[in-house]
């Protein structure tokens, strides 16, 4: 054998070991083989090497958004940082307060306060400041909370939503949410009731307490939960029949728990001043500053009653009204020829 045939079949045997042919002495194409070098199995796994490099950054990520998400939700804060917006807050009775506190004094925090973080570092309360309030009350410094990102237009909704579904909350609390929500949104009863998924028979029976005299109105925002939108329906119709005052008047008496609900109406029905054996039923008349309510008025009887919007100008108005008062006393005084002595004053 010749030496280049020697080398030929030594190069033949080294190339079918590696899995390769190369071509031969016959001068045929080498067969087809996988590549066996270094270089050769990288570009072969390269695909591969690419699709597990994404999987990794996607997956990290990933991390890093949750991460953030961890970060900007903080599970509790200082209660110095949480602000309350008025009108948001569901009201609770001494009692209902008391009794809330000691179950916190006893009894870990079971619904963190939902908040919505603000851009200067603070918090704005959307549901819990009872629970805040309790903490205060406590001598606590921090409590948990959760952090929702809702628009600035839905926080009042869903801050009521959030308590309508409460049991405790008082007929007059779902009323003014409502309210709230009607004129914000400017929806039907219908519309409003859907919404929030009750019947509409509720819905319009919460808006009789819109008719409601304005100190009944008054009397009823410091304990809400004294009167139910049945009792306020009827109160409220007897007050569209010009009995107001005594429809105040059996608010009054109810709230102090001197009458139940169903004797309250029946007090506000009954007449308290009559005519030839018909009711005197004087409607009231309303001033206003423009067109802003100022103050109304009702006579009836032997009494005159004026409700004004703004306690300031009431007191302002007393002084006038005082002098206007005497006036009047002494012109009667006058055409009565009275001769009786002035009572001492100032002594």
């Amino acid at each position: 054998m010749s030496l280049r045939d020697e080398l030929l079949a030594k190069s033949r045997r080294a190339v079918e070991h590696m899995g390769g042919s190369p071509a031969g002495a016959d001068g045929q194409a080498p067969r087809a083989g996988k590549p066996v070098t270094a270089v050769g199995a990288v570009a072969l796994m390269q695909p591969t090497i690419d699709a597990l490099n994404e999987r990794v950054k996607a997956a990290e990520a990933a991390n890093e958004e949750l991460r953030r998400a961890v970060d900007s939700q903080p599970t509790e804060v200082e209660l110095d940082l949480l602000d309350e917006k008025p009108g948001r807050r569901r009201k609770l009775t001494p009692e209902q307060f008391d009794e809330l506190k000691e179950n916190l004094r006893n009894n870990p925090l079971v619904h963190p306060v939902a908040v919505k973080k603000l851009s200067n570092g603070r918090f704005e309360i959307v549901s819990g400041c009872n629970r805040v309030d309790v903490y205060r009350a406590l001598g606590r410094h921090k409590i948990a909370i959760v952090v929702v990102d809702i628009e600035d237009e839905s926080l009042d909704r869903a801050a009521f939503y959030a308590n309508l579904l409460q049991p405790a909350l008082p007929d007059f609390e779902k009323y003014l949410g409502f309210k709230r929500e009607r004129d914000r949104s400017g929806l039907t009863q219908v519309a409003l009731a859907k919404v929030a998924g009750v019947p509409e028979a509720t819905v319009s029976t919460l808006f009789a307490f819109e008719s409601l005299p304005e100190r009944a109105l008054e009397l009823i925002e410091d304990r809400p939960a004294g009167i139910g939108m049945t009792c306020a329906a009827d109160l409220a119709r007897l007050a569209r029949e010009g009995l107001s005052d005594r429809v105040v008047e059996a608010v009054e008496l109810l709230l102090a728990g001197k009458l139940t609900q169903k004797e309250a109406v029946a007090y506000a029905r009954r007449k308290a001043d009559t005519a030839g054996g018909k009711a005197v039923a004087a409607a009231p008349v309303k001033i206003k500053a423009g067109r802003a309510e100022f103050c109304q008025y009702v006579g009836r009887g032997r009494t005159l009653r004026i409700d004004f919007k703004i306690e300031a100008q009431r007191a302002a108005a007393e002084k006038r009204i005082a002098e206007v008062l005497r006036e009047f006393a002494h012109a009667a005084k006058a055409a009565t020829g009275s001769s009786e002595s002035e009572p001492l004053t100032n002594q």
